[in-house]
């Protein structure tokens, strides 16, 4: 399972895919400057449907220094997938759990 988090200034984004590179969740809500708090919601959300066991990505403006933090792989960019919705990069490659 591949998960990607987009996080803006105003929004953020986030995206579930399996192992076939299926979109098997995706969501797109208001942090309300709650960055940290929303993106702990949304994992814990994902982990609960989806399983605790994923690689993670973090993008987006405000994505950089909570990647850094957390040690977990930037990505400069999100592009569409086949005609589904954004997407994370193939820069996802670090193993997270619960």
């Amino acid at each position: 399972m591949k998960v990607g988090l987009d996080v803006g200034s105003t929004t953020i984004k986030c995206v579930v895919l399996d192992d076939a590179d299926n979109l098997v969740y995706s969501t797109y809500e208001r942090h309300y400057s709650h960055i940290l708090e929303k993106s702990e919601e949304l994992l814990r959300r994902v982990a609960d449907q989806h399983g605790a066991k994923a690689d993670l990505a973090i993008s987006g403006s405000a994505g950089m220094g909570m990647a850094e933090s957390v040690q977990v792989p930037f990505v400069q960019e999100v592009f569409a997938r086949g005609g589904q919705q954004a997407g994370p990069g193939d820069g996802l490659h670090h193993r997270a759990g619960r």
